[in-house]
């Protein structure tokens, strides 16, 4: 009986007593009493004894409800990883402590759960040839013991991606993010998270199987051939296909597909793969390589990472080396390149080393067969891999992420915008700014983080810029990668060479500045433009705009209180019945004036809104297409003309602002 330390409540779960605490006791390092967290899977990290003595053992874990089996883990030098399987609502979990000649003791936790229903989920897919036999590849042995059909491919991805939680949630909280993490797709079946067959019910990441029009031949020499593009237009067109008729979700819905290319032998790192991932371009593919050495359920997690069987030397992968290895290190790497495809920010700003994801589950590492070395006695934080700071900022804002306390965000995919000024340059974006990255030589050097407050407008100066870079980096070319809480990204390829963004006014009004344009200008018969607005004079006043679109924006006409205006485009073909002329007035007598303008553009300009500075915005003129962008002025300014370029339509737009 473990009451060293406890009192039992009527449910069987400890809680906490008034009695000495036993230093034996499981003390909680990752999770604290009555912590919000919204994941199914919680990794718990903890320690037992004193540093000075440190002991091994057994941790038991026990949930409150009975439909959650006891699970063991170890204790090793006094240090324990746990996985523990969440209810929705409040789960008291015991945890007892057994070792050698140490008497039983016993800790408690209350961890609420709150699944983010919100959010859009990660949807699991498993991608089957048309003429596949349902097998993949696996030693024998372990064939023997568990098979290798579609069932137990969908209780190993299932389990795979539950890793890929505790894992991810467990790096967004030590990097101060909150107890944030993506949500699987789940359904109401029979759990299979633990190993102990007992028809419970619970809700559980639901895996979709879906075949391919492809075969098994075409499917394999693709992969022999190192043609990723064409594999994932493979898994592509099977995911829309089932997900338009089977889920009654359109082609065009945003939705996050992991995908297991059933029979494909190697992982799919190859090029057109490399930097796709589910959670960044929406679908993400890796294919079967020693999912025969992945854990199913709880209760494999740790030996899967500790087995030490040496792989039969008869693989058929397009990428095996000479030594094969182990199954512990078979499973390391495959788990690693299934987070990279799945989860994993793309293109990768630095390098990843989640070939050592076997030490966040694990307290000691094995022999390494490969590289003929002794593995970690004990595994710490500090040895583990994990996500870089830079990764976790990209993911704290992906829709993935969001936590019901975040402000929401309205914007839509909204691109960070460029500005000039004397001395650098503001970056705006309506969702607001939070990640710039600094780069020189394509390499990643530094970042400005906007964690605590998003700011809308960030004034980035070229000698606050040079300063976070290495000495020896400082005189070179410097690139930023800016991004948006709305999921929206500008890339400066030369900070210095915004200093040409500077156009000379006529009539001695000085000095503008070009904003960031938008469209390519790249239309047959595109011409430039610009118009300097009669506003620079004192007293001319202008009192509404005039807006020429069909199918894309034709051209702006700005009328003055004198019934003067001038024209930026063109106002349409007078025989074409489908170009429309739409007035918007400013209420001068309020002093309303033009603020800027909410644009959406491709190749070229798709439609535009007019923005004023009591607050006002017109209805969009032209069509909904193409990316949306503001274009307003840093502070302190105001705008003195539009610039671009217009052949049929205007094909690029940026505004002039002093």
């Amino acid at each position: 009986m473990c009451t060293n330390n406890q009192e039992k409540g009527s449910s069987g779960v400890a809680r906490s007593s008034s009695l000495p605490i036993s230093p034996f006791a499981p003390r909680f390092l990752s999770v604290q009493e009555n912590q919000w967290v919204h994941q199914s899977v919680l990794l718990v990290f903890g320690q037992v004894g004193l540093p000075e003595r440190p002991c091994d053992g057994m941790i038991t874990v026990h949930h409150h409800l009975e439909g959650y089996p006891p699970t063991q883990w170890p204790v090793n030098c006094g240090y324990f990883k746990v996985l523990v399987h969440l209810d929705p609502g409040p789960n008291r979990l015991r945890f007892d402590f057994t070792g050698a000649k140490i008497p039983c003791t016993s800790s408690s936790v209350v961890v609420n759960f709150l699944p983010l229903t919100s959010s859009p989920p990660l949807y699991l897919a498993i991608v089957l040839a048309k003429d596949s036999p349902g097998e993949y590849e696996c030693q024998s042995d372990r064939k023997q013991r568990e098979g290798n059909d579609i069932r137990m491919a969908k209780r190993k991805l299932r389990m795979a991606a539950y890793l890929a939680q505790a894992f991810t949630g467990e790096q967004m909280y030590r990097n101060r993010l909150g107890r944030r993490c993506f949500r699987l797709e789940e359904e109401w079946a029979e759990d299979s998270l633990s190993n102990k067959e007992n028809g419970v019910m619970h809700s559980i990441a639901k895996v979709h199987v879906i075949r391919s029009e492809k075969t098994v031949a075409e499917i394999q020499n693709l992969e022999t051939a190192r043609d990723g593009a064409a594999l994932l237009d493979i898994a592509s067109a099977a995911v829309d296909k089932y997900f338009q008729y089977f889920q009654n979700l359109s082609v065009n819905s945003k939705r996050h597909v992991a995908v297991l290319m059933f029979d494909a032998k190697d992982d799919l790192r190859i090029e057109g793969l490399i930097n796709h991932s589910a959670l960044s371009n929406e679908i993400g593919v890796c294919g079967t390589r020693s999912l025969y050495t992945f854990p199913s359920c709880l209760e494999e997690v740790v030996p899967a990472f500790t087995d030490c069987t040496r792989i039969e030397g008869n693989s058929t992968s397009v990428n095996e080396t000479t030594d094969l290895g182990s199954f512990w290190e078979a499973a390391t790497s495959a788990m690693g390149n299934m987070i990279e495809a799945f989860i994993s920010p793309q293109p990768p700003v630095q390098p990843r080393e989640l070939d050592r994801i076997n030490r966040t589950f694990t307290t000691k590492e094995p022999y390494l067969f490969k590289t003929k070395s002794a593995g970690l006695r004990i595994c710490l934080p500090q040895e583990e891999c994990n996500w870089s700071r830079v990764d976790c900022l990209r993911l704290r804002h992906h829709p993935c992420f969001r936590l019901p306390t975040d402000p929401v965000i309205t914007a839509g995919h909204d691109n960070p915008q460029i500005y000039a000024i004397e001395n650098g340059m503001f970056a705006s974006a309506s969702s607001g700014i939070f990640l710039v990255e600094i780069y020189t030589d394509d390499t990643y050097r530094a970042h400005l983080e906007f964690t605590t407050k998003i700011e809308r407008e960030v004034q980035l100066l070229e000698s606050e810029l040079r300063e976070k870079l290495p000495q020896d980096c400082r005189s070179k070319v410097i690139k930023l990668k800016i991004y948006s809480a709305g999921q929206g990204q500008t890339i400066i390829d030369d900070f210095s060479a915004t200093k040409g963004a500077k156009v000379q006014l006529p009539n001695g009004y000085g000095v503008a500045y070009k904003s960031s344009s938008l469209g390519l200008s790249d239309t047959d018969g595109s011409k430039p433009q610009e118009v300097y607005l009669h506003t620079l004079t004192p007293g001319r006043i202008l009192t509404s705009i005039r807006v020429f679109h069909s199918t894309a924006l034709d051209g702006l006409e700005f009328v003055y209180e004198d019934s003067s205006s001038q024209l930026f485009g063109h106002r349409g073909d007078k025989n074409d019945r489908k170009t429309e002329i739409s007035d918007f007035s400013l209420d001068t007598r309020k002093g309303e004036s033009l603020l800027g303008f909410s644009v959406r553009a491709g190749s070229w300009v798709d439609g535009i809104e007019i923005l004023t500075s009591l607050g006002r915005r017109s209805p969009l003129f032209g069509n909904p297409h193409g990316g949306t962008s503001t274009l307003i002025p840093p502070r302190g300014r105001s705008i003195a003309g539009v610039s671009g370029s217009c052949a049929q339509c205007v094909d690029c737009f940026s505004i002039l602002y002093k």
